[in-house]
């Protein structure tokens, strides 16, 4: 299949049309190639240009009946890993669209989000908030932590240098856990609002989250107890955010918006497109930081040229950024400006009774790790 341009007046550059509802997508880290996960576990490979896009091959039932709902590349692109309902992770060559290896009950509930941390390690989390720490060099998973009560809905990756990752959860948390250590060396206060995505800007300085009421969230880098500020300029909920520059990102609204976000001062400066009012599930930018990728419920991932979001004066004069920040922090930081009109908030989906995290199974099942990776 081949999608040349995409015949809607949304502005995309093109629009890959799925076999059904898809959940998560990802480019490859050095090719112009991007992968989609389905809700009927299928997983689609698809080739595209600034301008068209084209399917090159579709994975049938990576994981069985249940959604591929999480992807990310690893080895510079040649192979894929993904999480899924069925709780298994698998790895797909991307060179000949085989299974190479599948680790079957990665989780004990279905595997929600998947991120690469560094060239080893990758993060997986899943709907009762437990996150896995996977070494491909060990071939096993080397850490397991269940700071959460809900479901993990995003994670980030803050660097070697610092070698944490950034955790939002639906239990109204943000968590932070790191790597060297072994541990969670942070977690939020209850914001009573689910948190759905996660983002780290300047320079490592500041975390965005993005929640069920449409609030942006906004905190200091290691003072993880309460918010250094909050942005409501979101009619509905932030249910994705992907960083354009550190003082810059994009969210998919579920209104089925994708908008321009300022850090510092808070603002939104502009729209990249839509997908009418269908809620946008997840956002993705090319390596090269051209091409921003977005999934819906309209069964279809568009395609954005975005390469003009950073050229020079596209916004303005933008220098006070980083004076804007520093004022608003000594001042209690509370930007509340709602750029969008006043804020229509949705029904929070948060269950009024939450269980407490279980207590290790000390007669719980031992799984088959030490495999899963022999063929990486």
């Amino acid at each position: 299949m081949s999608n040349e341009g995409c015949d809607d007046d949304s502005g995309a550059a093109c629009a890959a049309t799925c076999a059904d509802q898809p959940f998560d997508v990802a480019f490859a880290p050095t090719m112009n190639v991007f992968a989609i996960g389905i809700i009927t576990g299928d997983i689609e490979f698809w080739t595209h240009t600034k301008s068209t896009c084209a399917k090159m091959e579709t994975r049938k039932k990576a994981h069985g009946s249940e959604a591929a709902r999480a992807l990310t590349f690893a080895r510079d692109g040649k192979t894929l890993l993904s999480g899924g309902g069925d709780r298994a992770i698998v790895a797909t060559d991307v060179t000949t669209m085989t299974t190479i290896a599948r680790l079957e009950n990665a989780h004990e509930a279905p595997v929600n989000r998947m991120i690469a941390c560094g060239e080893n390690m990758i993060a997986t989390g899943d709907d009762e908030g437990t996150v896995k720490i996977w070494d491909t060099r060990a071939r096993s998973a080397c850490g397991e932590h269940k700071p959460f009560v809900d479901f993990v809905s995003d994670m980030k990756y803050a660097g070697e240098d610092v070698n944490e990752i950034v955790i939002s959860s639906g239990d109204g948390t943000l968590g932070c856990l790191s790597l060297t250590a072994g541990k969670m060396v942070g977690q939020s206060d209850n914001l009573e609002d689910e948190l759905l995505s996660v983002e780290i800007v300047k320079g490592g300085r500041k975390v965005v989250a993005g929640s069920q009421d449409g609030v942006l969230d906004i905190f200091s880098y290691g003072k993880w107890e309460g918010i250094s500020d909050r942005y409501p300029g979101h009619p509905q909920s932030v249910d994705a955010i992907t960083k354009v520059t550190e003082d810059m990102v994009v969210t998919g609204s579920s209104d089925g918006l994708i908008r321009v976000i300022s850090i510092f001062p808070n603002k939104i400066l502009g729209l990249v497109g839509e997908h009418s009012d269908m809620p946008i599930e997840r956002l993705s930018i090319s390596y090269d930081k051209n091409m921003l990728a977005s999934s819906s419920h309209d069964n279809t991932v568009k395609l954005w040229n975005v390469d003009w979001l950073t050229e020079e004066g596209a916004w303005g004069d933008a220098e006070d950024m980083d004076v804007q920040e520093e004022n608003d922090e000594e001042s209690g930081g509370d930007s509340d400006s709602d750029d969008d009109g006043k804020s229509k908030k949705r029904k929070s989906k948060t269950k009024a009774n939450k269980k407490k995290p279980n207590e290790a199974k000390q007669d719980g099942k031992k799984k088959t790790l030490t495999k899963f990776f022999a063929d990486l």
